[in-house]
């Protein structure tokens, strides 16, 4: 028997394929057998499709997805219907405790009222202290500039690599 015509690596993935899928003719079986007998390591990939393969087929079909999703949805509308057993929840604070309880409430919505109404001093008073920004990007500029309406650093890098010639 002569030997066949020697075959690249991406020849030799595509009869693989052509083998996983059950289409690879008897020459192309024989051109395979002979490169994977000079090329061991190559059953790795056709392993490889093989786990791919049965990795698709585990996988949920949408429909299946879709009852799934139908099936909790399902559970969730009937528990919400469903009267809880236990009713409400009621705390009940010993009488020592409920001024000091509603105190330290009062002292919560105060202070976050408080926070909340006024001006926010630190947009308006801190100082721009970025000044220069140095960029490891050739032939580049930046750019450094405060926003006034968020307060906050902008630093703008403008890149000049001729990809838009004018010349050209």
């Amino acid at each position: 028997m002569k030997p066949l015509q020697e075959i690249s690596d991406a020849q030799a993935q595509q009869l693989m394929s052509l083998l996983h899928d059950g289409e690879l003719s008897p020459e192309g079986a024989e051109r395979l057998n002979e490169y994977l007998q000079s090329n061991p390591e190559a059953i790795d990939w056709l392993e490889n499709l093989d786990a791919t393969s049965d990795l698709e087929q585990s996988c949920p079909t949408p429909s299946q997805k879709a009852e799934a999703v139908t099936t909790i949805q399902e559970s969730i509308a009937a528990e919400a219907k469903a009267p809880s057993a236990g009713g409400n929840v009621l705390l009940r604070f010993p009488t020592l405790f409920r001024p000091i309880a509603a105190a330290a409430a009062v002292a919560v919505i105060g202070t976050v009222t408080w926070l909340g109404l006024r001006p926010s001093a630190t947009a308006e008073f801190e100082p721009n202290i970025v000044e220069f920004v140095a960029s490891d990007i050739p032939d580049s500029s930046t750019y450094v500039y405060s926003d006034e309406e968020s307060g906050w650093t902008v630093v703008w890098v403008d890149s000049d690599s001729g990809e838009f010639d004018s010349q050209g």
